[in-house]
């Protein structure tokens, strides 16, 4: 009997990567949910993001064919999936292993020590609380809410000045971490697991706009740490994921490699954001939506990369002291190289300050045969969306 998948708002490659395993395929659509073009079976329409139980009960009804599962590839639609698929008996990740990550407080303490040195944290419910953390572990250290995510809310105390500004804002509303400044390179890694394990995709290298918020700029994958070092992060990803509970389908991780070894930072269990599925296609030929869904049903996965490429994305500022230009993002995706352009700033209007993810101005993603290569290609593509058409 063929097995059936429910998608939770999937973008198109998710359809398309159902379609090749030969599932029968349910597209659950929220409001204002994007359109994934035509579905190759039943298409649902359903407030998921606020009525998981309504959703539960409308699979219910249905009494699919087959063993089904269901799946969601971003924040939102991964733990509504896990609750779906626990309260229907189907089988996939349970929401168990995505509370643990998204709790970051909790995620470190069971991972604990198993590998690598554990970075120094408290959790804070209240200013006096974090005033107490904060000269605990000393300058400089990160504040964040304990389950952010888009580098939403993060920032660098680096003295008592910034502490004492932090510390004079409003009563917390949400728990909030404070944990040492790791010195070092940051890096995600992506992961597939099942059943029999954990299996690196590749390391991702990246950028970010540094004090006081972190927020990234640009990623490039995959990039070889030496073997010693890539085998001390497989080893802490395999713990970190092991300790949530994670065993089916990718996750994304990430880590700061110190002098002292890697360092966990966070781990998801969904595909790494800002494309980063994309460019593993792009790069490897590693499909972490098709794996994934094969994995649940207990399907053949690859053992490795079906080709070795190098892809990136570029994110791209205007500055704020001028109106954002037009620009011909046809003809930018349309240069060698490039596969995707994408502009978020209004033209004509001031750019927002980056503060978080979602203050980004726009977007490119370019592939290449060598990191040379890409990075030429890259460099072209923003200098045109910094000319204006």
């Amino acid at each position: 009997m063929p097995e059936t998948v429910v998608l939770l708002n999937p973008r198109d490659l998710v359809v398309d990567a159902a379609r090749r395993l030969g599932l029968t395929v349910v597209v659950v659509l929220a409001p204002g949910g994007a359109d994934p073009g035509p579905v190759p079976g039943l298409l649902l329409h359903s407030p998921w993001t606020t009525d998981p139980g309504g959703l539960v009960a409308r699979l219910r009804e249905l009494d699919l064919p087959g063993p089904v599962s269901c799946f969601g590839f971003g924040e939102a639609g991964s733990s509504v999936a896990a609750v779906v698929n626990e309260r229907l008996g189907w089988p996939g990740t349970r929401p168990g292993a995505l509370e643990t990550f998204r709790d970051k407080a909790k995620l470190r303490a069971a991972v604990g020590d198993r590998a690598g040195v554990p970075v120094a944290h408290a959790v804070c419910d209240t200013l006096a609380e974090l005033g107490r953390a904060i000269a605990h572990i000393g300058f400089p250290c990160i504040v964040k809410p304990a389950d952010g995510t888009g580098s939403a809310g993060v920032t660098r105390l680096d003295g008592p000045a910034d502490a004492a500004a932090r510390l004079a804002g409003p009563e917390l509303e949400s728990p909030h971490l404070v944990e040492e400044f790791l010195q070092g390179t940051e890096y995600s890694v992506e992961a597939m697991s099942s059943p029999r394990g954990h299996r690196i995709l590749a390391v991702t290298e990246k950028a970010t706009t540094g004090a006081p918020h972190f927020v990234e700029t640009g990623h490039t994958l995959p990039v070889d740490l030496g073997a010693g070092p890539a085998a001390a992060v497989a080893d802490l990803v395999a713990a970190t994921l092991d300790a949530a509970g994670y065993h089916y389908g990718v996750s994304h991780t990430e880590v700061m490699l110190t002098g002292t070894g890697p360092r966990l930072i966070e781990s998801h269990g969904r595909p790494g954001g800002d494309r980063i599925s994309d460019m593993l296609r792009l790069a490897l030929g590693e499909d972490v939506f098709e794996q994934s869904m094969a994995v649940v049903f207990g399907r053949p996965t690859p053992d490795g990369p079906a080709r070795r490429r190098v892809a990136g994305i570029r994110y791209v500022t205007f500055p704020g002291d001028a109106p954002v230009p037009e620009v011909d993002v046809a003809a930018i995706a349309a240069l060698p190289g490039v596969v995707e352009a994408h502009l978020s700033a209004t033209p004509g209007a001031r750019p927002p300050s980056v503060r978080q993810s979602r203050d980004r101005h726009g977007f490119v993603v370019a592939a290449g045969d060598t990191r040379e290569e890409l990075e030429t290609h890259l460099a072209r593509a923003v200098a045109a969306f910094t000319r204006g058409s």
